[in-house]
């Protein structure tokens, strides 16, 4: 089976490519299909953004799709930035990953210690259909580091600043077989694959 993977973040097609190949299918990329149309996010919560997201690119592609939406969440922030993970310095327009990552570290100079907690969340949403619609949703877990990480993936630049829970790391700093454990897209991935 192809599907497309509706994203043209360069981290998240590295990432989900390597899982959905691992599976036995076949990609394409908006890219690869030269679809240059882009949706524009409106939506208040993750799922709802994913599935709009995939059904407008279901209609361009007629391919069955996969997009995701998701983000930073802090626990201090109730949940900020949340979907708005790349406009909350600006509303207007996405910030850079340099403006996210200085932005993030004034943050933290105001979080108690022992409240920075933090997690990144995606909803993974698969159209086969307009009738065929699934979703799976997983998390990373850890918090909030003064210590900057100068390695993180570009587009991720929440990493910068994040220690995961289980290994007590960057996740810059896992081994593939320790991020393979912990990876919340690779255990939206497996959901799907089973609903498939």
């Amino acid at each position: 089976m192809k599907i497309l993977l509706a994203t043209r973040n360069p981290a998240k097609i590295k990432d989900y490519q390597r899982i959905l190949e691992e599976e036995g299918l076949s990609i394409a990329t908006l890219e690869s299909l030269g679809i240059k149309d882009e949706f524009k996010e409106a939506a208040s919560t993750f799922e709802e953004n994913a599935k709009a997201k995939t059904l407008f690119y279901h209609q361009l592609s007629g391919l069955p799709t996969l997009a995701d939406d998701g983000g930073f969440e802090i626990d201090y922030l109730k949940g900020q930035p949340g979907v708005l993970s790349r406009r909350r310095i600006d509303p207007t327009r996405e910030s850079s990953d340099q403006e996210i990552v200085e932005h993030l570290s004034q943050i933290i100079l105001k979080i108690p210690l022992d409240q920075r907690t933090a997690r990144f969340t995606t909803v993974l949403c698969l159209v086969k259909s307009a009738e065929e619609i699934y979703f799976a949703e997983n998390s990373i877990t850890g918090q909030l580091t003064e210590k900057f990480h100068s390695g993180y993936p570009k587009g991720f630049p929440y990493r910068a600043h994040f220690v995961e829970k289980t290994f007590s790391r960057h996740l810059m700093d896992l081994t593939e077989e320790e991020y393979d454990q912990i990876n919340h897209r690779r255990k939206n991935v497996k959901e799907i694959i089973g609903y498939l």
